[in-house]
């Protein structure tokens, strides 16, 4: 079987054969190439935008009884991880935050309410440690904030709506400069 001649290309040293197609012009991609190409294009992109949720909860963390359990998920969801600061201490891989999941499979196990449990940790912790704080004295500022600056835009917007003149008029022209205009146009 007689073997099909590369095409060649001419370089400054000499004559080297061409090993590869490229973008040449005539030359398309094969149509069960293209199709495989927006194939694993599309399923990058769908990849990349569902991420996997990790969970960092250990095998030997887990609670025997399935309800105390998803319990203990729920409770450890709603707390902050206080060395990654925007995890929850079920998706973090800290040591701090695996001891605080320690702590309250501890606190279920013991008998606590998911109330008890929360008021514990914060109260060892302080109020930064829940991932949506409380609505209280101290955290009113914090939950009033969007409406107050939702209200002062909304105003802020309505007082230049109001300042600025519906429509601005235009002064007349005199006879003085209507005929200076003509004179100009007739040039």
């Amino acid at each position: 079987m007689a073997r099909k001649a590369l095409p060649t290309a001419r370089t400054r040293c000499d004559w080297i054969p061409v090993t590869s197609t490229g973008m040449r012009k005539g030359k398309a991609l094969p149509a069960s190439w293209t199709a495989g190409l927006f194939a694993k294009l599309v399923l990058c992109i769908v990849l990349l935008l569902a991420p996997l949720p990790a969970f960092a909860v250990n095998p030997d963390e887990i609670l025997p009884d399935a309800t105390q359990e998803h319990r203990a998920r729920e409770i450890s969801s709603q707390l902050r991880c206080m060395v990654c600061q925007n995890q929850s201490i079920d998706d973090s891989n800290a040591d701090l935050a695996r001891d605080l999941r320690l702590l309250v499979r501890e606190r279920i196990k013991d008998g606590d309410s998911d109330g008890q449990v929360i008021d514990y940790v914060v109260s060892r912790y302080g109020e930064f440690v829940l991932l949506k704080p409380r609505l209280n004295a101290r955290t009113i500022i914090l939950w009033a904030m969007p409406v107050l600056l939702l209200l002062i835009g909304g105003l802020s917007l309505l007082a230049v709506l109001r300042k600025r003149p519906a429509q601005r008029t235009v002064a007349a022209l005199t006879a003085e400069e209507q005929a200076r205009i003509e004179d100009l146009l007739k040039k």
